[in-house]
């Protein structure tokens, strides 16, 4: 009903707003057809499947390849009959770029809501117990309304009991070793009676967008899994970086130019933070940061709820990501993107490597002053939850496209506007 009604609302909205011209019944028809297409369009590129779109990047890519090709579709009948686009200029381009913007935004609103009743709820059985979820995982799932239960016990009698009481929107296959042939074929007679089935793989990265990376690095299939950016991908990822950071800079200037004084005034010393940082296949480089910590503090690669070494001014800076704004400049000359896998000491990489399974994949792509991990998983201070960020940092680079990067964007600005920090 959103896709087929509001193109002809925000129509009306804009010829009352920016046109003195009478309303016409052609114009009517134009509103009714780029609903028509619109819808067509949407239903093509799958966007009414109840699971599988649920990220903002997915709804983003949708909606607008949907109105793009409404728009192309009018174009083509505006040339055989022309007086459908008889409106003024300026109402037909503030029409075209307005509508995917209204339509994502109620589409969103509606899908939260009604996610959050008990219809919208998502029923998955886990079967096994070889990955264990944490607390931030459960809370995840339940902001989304997904509901996990989970039967250790392999046995054909119970699995069929507990799939015909619970009736399960997908069944996830979450074993610690190999299945044995009864296994299978209890899975197998489930699949040809439409039961989803899904491994813990693909439950991960559709439901809590991250890449499963196992404890021992035996799966030397995964390695082809995560690939580097494409030259077209990487020429987008560059157009975005100039683009947001040069309008970033217009911005905050005075932000910086207050945040040099505070830092004098508070900590005398040097303003800017130093710090070889690992990059692109490995390769280290000087990352600039404004100083947040007191000079010649003690060394700790982890900072403390209330650390002592941080200055008053510098909390301030860590918690709104001021202090990342010199960054920029690592971005301008290319040793980082504005988004991608957070840049990590060496020193701290040499632990993550000898601990954590193929951890070395995140540099197949620069750094990023924010990223998909920042934004989804809370600050961490030991190797597991270093662990945990790879995976969001692999699902990154995996999935890679210009909607997950503008998705990154808004959830970035929202993270700071709260004042979580990243």
């Amino acid at each position: 009903m959103v896709d087929f009604c509001l193109p002809l609302l925000t129509l009306l909205c804009v010829q009352l707003f920016l046109s003195d011209q009478s309303w016409k019944a052609s114009y009517i028809w134009l509103g009714v057809l780029s609903g028509i297409f619109l819808l067509l369009s949407t239903q093509l590129l799958g966007g009414y499947s109840r699971y599988l779109e649920r990220s903002i990047a997915k709804k983003l890519e949708i909606t607008f390849k949907a109105w793009l090709s409404s728009i192309l579709v009018l174009s083509f009948a505006a040339y055989l009959d022309y007086s459908i686009f008889s409106f003024a200029r300026s109402v037909i381009l503030m029409w075209v770029v307005i509508t995917p913007s209204f339509v994502f935004l109620l589409k969103f609103v509606i899908n939260r809501k009604s996610r959050s009743t008990s219809h919208g709820r998502t029923e998955v059985l886990v079967l096994g117990n070889g990955y264990s979820f944490n607390e931030f995982e459960f809370a995840y799932l339940e902001k989304h309304n997904i509901r996990l239960h989970t039967i250790i016990e392999f046995n054909r009698t119970v699995i069929n009991e507990r799939i015909e009481t619970l009736s399960p929107d997908f069944l996830v296959i979450n074993l610690d070793k190999s299945a044995e042939p009864k296994l299978i074929k209890v899975l197998t007679r489930l699949d040809l009676k439409g039961v989803n089935i899904l491994t813990l793989h693909s439950f991960m990265e559709s439901f809590l967008r991250k890449c499963y990376i196992p404890y021992e690095s035996v799966e030397l299939s995964y390695l082809g899994r995560i690939q580097a950016y494409n030259r077209l991908s990487y020429m987008i990822k560059r157009v975005v970086d100039i683009s947001v950071c040069l309008g970033l800079v217009s911005l905050v200037w005075p932000v910086m130019l207050f945040s040099v004084y505070k830092i004098k005034k508070q900590s005398p010393g040097r303003v800017f933070f130093k710090q070889a940082r690992v990059g692109l296949q490995g390769k280290e480089f000087q990352a600039i940061k404004f100083r947040s910590m007191h000079e010649n503090s003690e060394f700790n690669p982890y900072t403390q709820e209330k650390d002592p070494r941080i200055f008053p001014f510098g909390n301030v800076m860590r918690r709104t990501r001021i202090d990342e704004l010199p960054q920029l400049w690592n971005v301008f000359v290319g040793d980082m993107h504005l988004f991608g896998p957070r840049t990590e000491w060496n020193i701290l990489v040499e632990e993550y490597e000898h601990g954590i399974p193929y951890y070395h994949e995140r540099h197949l792509v620069r750094p990023g002053i924010s990223g998909w991990a920042q934004v989804l998983y809370p600050y961490g201070g030991n190797i597991e939850d270093a662990r945990q960020k790879l995976m969001y940092d692999l699902y990154y680079i995996k999935y890679w496209s210009i909607w997950l990067e503008v998705e990154t964007l808004i959830r970035t600005v929202s993270v700071v506007l709260r004042r979580k920090g990243l």
